[in-house]
């Protein structure tokens, strides 16, 4: 699980709130009975605390925000709690599959996959634009920024030469990722280009798990 993704998101917000965690890396093309014996699905992240066990990223982050002190990283208030929710599910939906389209496809259909992709896109570009804010969780990073910021930081192995990010389409969107590179949370966790490129060839969560 050292690279997966969505220990990623847990592993960022640990980060934003300053809490102190041991990391167990577990191999999760095999992965061990113990791990199901607390965990049913066997999937990381796994939080364990206080001994009690909660899994699935975007739980494990909910529930890190709400037991840990420090800045609220999810809104409060109702209707910006929802728009934070609906633009999670246009990233599901709409972004995230025609993305992983543009990895596995060639020629016109891996375009229409990356012309399919910006379209979802433009919807977290018009958020920003509407806000006036740098990031999704206004002048910090927030939820949504964590949730979607590791298959951002992964994009950088594919998204180049014909498929890169116009700067005229997508100014806010850019300006926010650069901001993003920025911030210490997110140096503490992240990997250069070379070792995803090398994980993404192999399939392999696990890379370099040894090391």
């Amino acid at each position: 699980m050292r690279f997966c993704p969505f220990a990623h998101r847990t592993r960022l917000v640990l980060a934003a709130k300053g809490i102190d965690y041991e990391t167990v890396n577990v191999c999760t093309k095999n992965k061990p009975e113990w791990f199901f014996a607390i965990n049913p699905l066997a999937k990381v992240p796994t939080l364990q605390h206080d001994g009690k066990v909660v899994y699935e990223s975007q739980v494990c982050n909910e529930y890190l925000d709400r037991v840990f002190p420090g800045r609220k990283l999810s809104p409060e208030e109702p209707l910006e709690k929802a728009r934070i929710g609906m633009l999670q599910a246009i990233w599901d939906a709409k972004i995230m599959p025609n993305y992983m389209k543009t990895k596995r496809t060639e020629g016109k259909e891996r375009q229409d996959a990356f012309r399919a992709f910006k379209e979802g896109l433009a919807f977290l570009e018009k958020s920003l634009t509407d806000s006036g804010k740098l990031f999704f969780g206004g002048d910090q990073p927030g939820f949504l920024d964590y949730s979607v910021w590791p298959f951002v930081e992964r994009f950088e192995t594919t998204l180049h030469g014909d498929l890169k990010l116009p700067q005229a389409e997508f100014p806010k969107v850019l300006a926010w990722k650069a901001a993003m590179f920025e911030r210490p949370e997110v140096k503490a966790c992240m990997f250069d280009t070379a070792t995803y490129t090398s994980v993404s060839a192999d399939y392999d969560p696990d890379f370099g798990l040894g090391a």
